[in-house]
């Protein structure tokens, strides 16, 4: 038997899961991204708060791996932002 297929989530829906935890990182409040580019205005997000989410079961493990496939190389302190890459902003 095969385990059924999930759905893959959007980057925009995952970031917006993982913001309901606080940042183990700059320790930002839930609700408020933990950093927004002057240039772009996109909302980012520390690599912690997602490991945080998914401890709290905000998002599951799936959703942190395709976050941190947009991030390559991370530490807990590299930023993932609120936008797709390279699709020229739309989420």
């Amino acid at each position: 038997m095969t385990a059924p297929a999930t759905e893959t989530r959007s980057l925009h829906d995952i970031c917006e899961d993982a913001r309901r935890a606080n940042c183990g990182q700059c320790w930002q409040v839930p609700g408020l991204p933990c950093t927004t580019s002057t240039i772009t205005g996109w909302d980012g997000y520390h690599v912690a708060r997602f490991g945080r989410a998914m401890r709290r079961g905000l998002i599951s493990g799936d959703d942190l791996m395709i976050a941190l496939r947009t991030a390559g190389v991370f530490t807990s302190a590299t930023l993932i932002y609120d936008v797709i890459p390279g699709a020229g902003g739309a989420r």
